[in-house]
């Protein structure tokens, strides 16, 4: 955090970095591939690896992409969080990410007899990623997730949802689950998920693919190594599948710090967008100030999401639109 913040020079880009856990507006931008993490409500184990819980939350991430158009190019579904890489083409972010969830809490909620919180009272976190190789090492931090945490030794061991790209690309039919999904005129049958290479930005497809598959193989080995060396075991795929879903956690978790919104390893991208987010958050403030004094032709930044959609406010075209 100390890197990030030298690297905002201004006081309002410094005040957005130390008040991140804070309800503040989120900017929806358009063409912006991100990280999505969320995790299950005190730690527990709601998303446990099983042909079921697989199905509903591919399913319910299909849904969701399909109606807000956003590329999936990488998924874990960890046993009490996911992690999903994807660009938000539309600037829909906050939509697919309110379908996958409600979706996937109803059906989970169903098929385990639960009435209670799936997800923690906590929102989703999105990390924007600034450039391909920083899309590149998420993707090999999610596949090596199952390895880092003493599970199996590999992704492709993992038992629970794994989704890393492949080649250009590959498209999975799952078909609908029962229970609550069961004679529903919205959820159709069956659905399509396609996960798609990473939108190259900086560098060719080739070497794109090229360096992911190293990352991967790197990401994994040295998460294997670090458990060996700790003098761990690797529990493996039938103990996890033998898991209750009521169990949680019982590692010890550090109170938290503030948290990244943006990922960029060249310093001058990430002192850029985190510009952009700073003139956003005092920009908005202005435009929410003005709301609230009764002036409800104020223009809010590009970007704004909940005010546009709940209150109809006026929002500012962004850079090639229009």
């Amino acid at each position: 955090m100390r890197k990030y913040l030298k690297l905002a020079t201004s006081p309002s880009a410094r005040w957005l970095l130390l008040t991140m856990r804070v309800a503040i507006p989120r900017s929806i931008r358009p063409l912006v591939t991100c990280m999505l993490t969320r995790r299950c409500y005190q730690r527990t184990f709601r998303l446990r690896p099983s042909a079921e819980s697989n199905q509903i939350f591919l399913y319910s991430l299909a849904w969701a992409a399909a109606k807000t158009g956003v590329l999936i190019h990488a998924a874990c579904v960890m046993s009490n969080h996911r992690h999903i890489v994807l660009t938000d083409v539309r600037g829909a972010l906050s939509d697919f990410a309110r379908e996958l969830h409600r979706t996937v809490a109803k059906a989970l909620n169903a098929a385990q007899g639960q009435w209670e919180n799936l997800w923690s009272a906590e929102q989703y976190h999105s990390l924007e990623l600034g450039s391909d190789e920083d899309v590149i090492d998420k993707i090999a931090y999610i596949a090596s997730n199952p390895t880092e945490a003493g599970l199996v030794e590999s992704p492709e061991e993992w038992p629970g949802v794994m989704l890393l790209p492949e080649g250009e690309g590959k498209t999975l039919e799952i078909q609908r689950p029962g229970k609550y999904f069961a004679n529903s005129s919205v959820f159709p049958e069956k659905v399509m998920l396609r996960v798609v290479p990473m939108m190259g930005r900086q560098l060719s497809r080739e070497a794109i693919s090229r360096r992911l598959g190293a990352a991967i193989k790197r990401a994994v080995a040295r998460a294997r190594e670090a458990v060996i060396a700790a003098g761990g075991r690797f529990l493996g795929r039938q103990v996890v599948l033998g898991q209750s879903f009521q169990k949680r956690a019982e590692s010890y978790e550090p109170k938290r710090g503030p948290i990244p919104q943006v990922r960029a390893r060249n310093r001058t991208l990430l002192k850029a967008i985190l510009a952009r987010y700073a003139e956003f958050q005092v920009r908005y403030r202005e435009a929410l100030d003005a709301w609230r004094g009764g002036d409800r032709g104020v223009v809010f930044p590009f970007g704004t999401w909940a005010m546009r959609l709940v209150h109809g406010a006026v929002v500012a075209q962004g850079p090639g639109y229009g």
